[in-house]
């Protein structure tokens, strides 16, 4: 939406567009749009009323370039207590052993070079600000104002119509208050603003702080019998001076589905900040599914770019945020939960295999647990989550590509080690349980690192030499001392025997070759995962939802094959409406054609029936404004006779009930003062309908 900046001059505008005019033509300065937002806000429920003020040059031309940007602003940190912090057992800190004499001039020194960049610092943005203002305070503004109470509005607030932020009433941005309105009346603001609005009192019922302008006729309040007597004359004076607003000759605001979806004059918006620039975009603008650009620059002059971030809606591929680092070229894809290969973040400098990637998965929604994958040229590493076998870290190092002994096939690349990690399995003792196992692939070496058993410091490992498999025959291996190095924490026991390591090597040489299996297919899903991200980013589709009938032409049809067939519908429904003079006819014994007798006695019963419907209808309505009005009499007289041994809270739940009774006696007056008044129409009504009816008509003599 175009906003023009706000009112520069010392005087308000001469004229205000309506609301629905604001929204047609997209364009308004402050007060038109204070008047729209203040409408849909009292429309919704909210306590809201247009200001007419002062405030800053920043705030009434829409400034925002010494504004942090939103999207950048980190929430608060949670401290940690120094109770949680402090331990009962703590290491002794090693004595200081430096000069202090050489810490006093390097401190001095940082000083120095500290407050020369202050200084530096404090003349740029004193030489981009204008040394002085001459309207400050003279610039006339208009916002909305929010009290509290109504729909759970803790506290009273400012919205600036511009922005659409929230803002307290102590902001320093406004300056100033000169009154306030709604669609009821008008408040002049008799306190002083010398400091800002601050200091405000924002009481309106509170005649001396604000006076107001068009004396209301209030709602009847209850008073004991001395005071009405005292009252009674001030009441019939206020009566005769009082002056209800008209109602509104505008028309109700409608905002259109494809209006509301547009959000912004002509479907895009920019917005300025603090070395950083906002784009909005509406959705399905752009082909790309791009909906907010954030571009952060270096500098105030927006030149230098550091970093882009991108928000997309609506795309097949489940791509909601990137973020590219014009420093680093490195480029992050955030998607949302749905990926064929549960991807949730991945990191690239191009989508192009060897050229370094980190992917981040939904663990929770892959069998394997994998947690996030690091790939480069020379190395993998995969991070497991919630695996059965504890295992929580895979570590690949490749060898040259020159090296033909460990590759597969010629797309692959030769593996020279694999780590793996694991957690403490509790249900195997310490030293049986495996923290750690490396398969040397190039040096036939297996290596166990086992867990650290409770008030020792080393753990037990072994080393296992594989014999080459040239000089071993088949289904022969021979265990030698050599062949296993082994040491037992704690122990000075002999070792297992060479049967237990003869088994051990077994199962870790069928793991070797099945952990080598797994790489493969890493590296496989890597190349694929890679294929479809450039397929998707070649060819950008967007989604279109079922219920979004404009853009979805399948649902568009079939939406107006039902409402024509709804037409049809409605249409024979017509046909079959029941004839309103039936029971008449039938209650005189009438079939086919009338007689003038029988035309008098069905038009005369008929009248009769609707006079005696209107009858109990008004009857009705006044029975229960009768009781309605004896159940508050009742309540008054019981306050009366109590009211010195109620306390505060009785007190006040009689003066809401007694408010909630009022209001319910003036709706049913309304109502049967309007029944007593359309009466006599709806019975002339009837009257003329039954003398237009042809089968009546004839025998009247109006045909």
């Amino acid at each position: 939406m175009v906003i023009a900046p706000s009112v520069l001059q010392q005087h308000q505008p001469s004229s205000l567009y309506s609301p629905t005019t604001t929204l047609k033509h997209q364009r308004g300065n402050c007060f038109d749009f204070s008047v729209l937002l203040c409408s849909m806000l009292i429309g919704a429920g909210y306590d809201a009323y247009c200001v007419q003020g002062y405030a800053t040059l920043e705030t009434c031309t829409l400034d925002e370039t010494q504004e942090l940007c939103p999207l950048l602003r980190k929430p608060p940190e949670t401290q940690v207590s120094k109770e949680e912090v402090k331990k009962k057992y703590r290491i002794k800190p090693l004595p200081d052993m430096q000069s202090k004499f050489e810490l006093q001039q390097e401190a001095k020194k940082a000083a120095a070079i500290e407050a020369s960049q202050k200084d530096k610092e404090r003349d740029k943005k004193e030489a981009g600000k204008p040394k002085c203002e001459p309207l400050h305070g003279l610039r006339v503004h208009a916002w909305v104002l929010v009290l509290s109470g109504k729909r759970e509005v803790p506290e009273t607030f400012f919205i600036n119509p511009f922005t659409g932020n929230r803002h307290n009433t102590t902001d320093k941005r406004f300056l100033g208050i000169e009154s306030v309105w709604n669609h009821r009346n008008y408040w002049v603001n008799m306190q002083d603003c010398r400091h800002g609005c601050k200091d405000l009192i924002f009481d309106l019922g509170d005649a001396i702080r604000w006076e107001i302008m068009l004396s209301e006729s209030n709602p009847l309040q209850l008073l004991p019998e001395e005071e009405e007597e005292l009252f009674d004359s001030d009441t019939e004076r206020e009566k005769r001076m009082s002056f209800d607003v008209p109602p509104s000759w505008v028309a109700p605001i409608r905002i259109p589905p494809r209006q509301f979806e547009t959000r912004y004059c002509q479907g895009k918006k920019v917005t300025l900040y603090n070395k950083a620039k906002l784009k909005k975009w509406a959705p399905y603008l752009n082909g790309n599914g791009l909906v907010q650009r954030l571009t952060i620059y270096a500098g105030p002059d927006y030149t230098d770019v550091v970093e882009v971030r991108e928000w997309f809606e609506n795309r097949e591929d489940i791509l909601v945020r990137r973020e590219v680092n014009k420093q680093t070229q490195l480029t992050t894809d955030y998607f949302s939960k749905g990926h064929s290969f549960c991807l949730k973040a991945h990191t690239y400098t191009l989508l192009e295999p060897k050229t370094g990637h980190t992917m981040e998965f939904y663990n929770e929604a892959r069998v394997d647990g994998l947690q996030k994958r690091v790939e480069t040229a020379s190395e993998m590493t995969e991070y497991f989550m919630g695996r059965d076998d504890f295992l929580y870290l895979r570590h690949v190092d490749f060898g040259k590509q020159g090296d033909e002994t460990q590759r597969i096939d010629m797309n692959s690349k030769p593996i020279r080690q694999i780590k793996e990690c694991f957690h403490r399995n509790p249900e195997k003792p310490a030293d049986e349980d495996v923290a750690e196992c490396i398969f040397l692939i190039t040096e036939e070496d297996i290596h166990l690192t086992y867990h650290l058993k409770d008030k020792y410091i080393t753990a037990s490992k072994k080393l296992f030499h594989k014999l080459p498999e040239r000089a071993s025959k088949e289904h022969e291996v021979f265990m030698t001392p050599e062949t296993c190095i082994t040491y037992q924490a704690g122990s000075f026991e002999k070792g297992k025997s060479l049967f237990h390591l003869y088994n051990l090597l077994k199962d870790l040489t069928a793991k070797e070759k099945l952990v080598k299996e797994q790489v493969r297919q890493s590296e496989a899903e890597v190349l694929t995962i890679l294929k479809i991200r450039q397929t998707e980013e070649a060819d950008i589709k967007l989604s279109v939802s079922v219920y979004n009938r404009d853009r979805n032409e399948e649902r568009r049809r079939h939406h107006e094959a039902m409402e024509s067939t709804v037409k049809d519908e409605v249409l024979g429904q017509k046909k079959q409406d029941l004839d309103y003079l039936a029971p008449f006819l039938i209650q005189n014994g009438c079939r086919d054609k009338l007689n003038q007798k029988q035309a008098l006695c069905v038009r005369d019963d008929c009248l009769t029936d609707f006079k005696h419907h209107l009858t109990y209808k008004i009857n009705v309505i006044q029975a229960r404004l009768e009781k309605a009005v004896e159940e508050l009499q009742k309540r008054h007289l019981w306050f009366q006779e109590n009211k010195n041994q109620l306390n505060t809270k009785e007190k006040d739940d009689y003066l809401s009930s007694c408010s909630e009774s009022m209001f319910h006696i003036n709706v049913l007056e309304q109502r049967l003062n309007r029944e007593k008044q359309m009466a006599p129409q709806k019975y002339l009504a009837l009257e003329d309908k039954l003398c237009m009816d042809p089968r009546i008509a004839e025998h009247l003599g109006y045909i």
